[in-house]
């Protein structure tokens, strides 16, 4: 019995299959299951890097100061001192204070008296550090927008906008809540 190379070529991959590991010779095509191992492989740093997102802690506290009474409200204990160093007024008043935890690049809307919305956007965390971007945004509009840097479990105040009798301060507080780093 006589083999012709016609069917030795029946049994050989098309050619659009392989690689050739030498010129004029084809290779084998890889195994389905080694291609799909490569392509988990490919993409897997990008997804760990997605899922090991720093997660930073939000905080905005919403103050009224006033100059109507001698009063400084009990929930404000802890940055009492910040307050009175910054501000000249007899009288703050706690009037909201939020929290929340976000993925860097994911914003955090938190709400201002007087109809305003403070959007805050962790934008990095290195070195410790948390850069932020914080719009204020009243009907739509931004009334202010900045980016900022807080130090390790920093905090700052800004004196906000006029309300009721007095003027509101804002502060925002924000700190790194891990410290994964995606391996390459």
């Amino acid at each position: 019995m006589q083999v012709t190379g016609s069917l030795l070529q029946a049994h050989e991959p098309p050619s659009d299959l392989g690689f050739s590991a030498r010129p004029g010779r084809r290779a084998r095509p890889l195994p389905v299951v080694v291609v799909h191992v490569v392509a988990l492989l490919t993409v897997l740093p990008w997804a760990l890097a997605a899922e090991a997102q720093d997660r930073v802690a939000l905080e905005v506290g919403t103050v009224l100061a006033t100059n109507s009474s001698n009063h400084i409200d009990a929930q404000l204990a802890s940055v009492r001192g910040q307050l009175e160093r910054l501000f000249q007024y007899s009288s703050y008043r706690l009037v909201r204070h939020e929290t929340s935890d976000v993925s860097c690049g994911k914003p955090a809307s938190f709400e201002i008296p007087g109809g305003r919305h403070l959007q805050v956007m962790a934008k990095d965390t290195r070195g410790g550090r948390v850069s932020l971007n914080v719009a204020l945004v009243k009907d739509h509009h931004v009334l202010m927008r900045t980016d900022l840097t807080l130090g390790k479990r920093g905090t700052i105040m800004v004196g906000g906008p006029r309300y009721e009798d007095g003027v509101l301060i804002i502060w925002i507080g924000a700190k790194r809540t891990n410290s994964a780093s995606p391996s390459p």
